[in-house]
């Protein structure tokens, strides 16, 4: 009787739903192992929970795999430089404003970007620099970096070009720069969650 029992509630929680679903998603995903493989490599875009997911179709994929080419050769991009040194000019500009973004992404700060867009906002106003200090202090509280200054936390915005800082020393207007629109549209387009970042 006893061992019936016991029977019994092993098998109760065999047939309990978790273990059931986990079968499942086991055998799913062994017997569609490349499908799925396949599918997540043509993904393009994801959401969330509400779960909304875009992936080229396989056709769109092998037409794009003609963009991921090898460069040409040395003989070959010179002589697209010869022929095209406008068009080239622009590519190289490109891909190096897209080098600098990066490397600068990889280091600026939450609140800079926040700071940037609010600069944004104001166009060629600008805003006057002491009325920055609410994302400067947002920055020493989230992260605890005091040894940071104001002056070193925009200097790094001046520096890379993206503000500019106009007037006299105490009436001081800081502006947006254009390659500072640039990088912003740049982020937005590439990390449409870089809201997130830290500090």
């Amino acid at each position: 009787m006893e061992i019936t029992k016991l029977i019994l509630e092993y098998f109760k929680v065999l047939v309990s739903w978790p273990v059931v679903v986990l079968t499942i998603a086991i055998y799913f995903f062994s017997r569609f192992k490349e499908g799925i493989s396949d599918f997540l490599q043509r993904v393009e875009e994801g959401e969330g929970y509400g779960i909304k997911v875009k992936a080229t179709t396989p056709s769109e994929q092998r037409k794009e795999a003609s963009e991921i080419k090898p460069a040409p050769g040395l003989d070959e991009a010179e002589k697209f430089v010869a022929e095209h040194p406008k068009e080239a000019v622009l590519e190289y500009r490109k891909i190096l404003n897209g080098y600098r973004w990066e490397k600068a992404f990889n280091i600026i700060y939450g609140t800079q970007l926040h700071l940037l867009e609010h600069l944004g906002q104001k166009g060629s106003s600008g805003e006057k620099y002491v009325n920055l200090l609410p994302f400067y202090n947002e920055f020493v509280k989230r992260s605890k970096l005091s040894t940071t200054q104001f002056a070193d936390y925009l200097g790094f915005l001046r520096d890379s070009q993206f503000i500019m800082i106009e007037g006299t020393e105490n009436d001081l207007v800081v502006k947006i720069a254009p390659y500072g629109v640039d990088f912003l549209s740049y982020v937005k387009g590439q990390y449409p969650y870089y809201s997130g970042k830290a500090f």
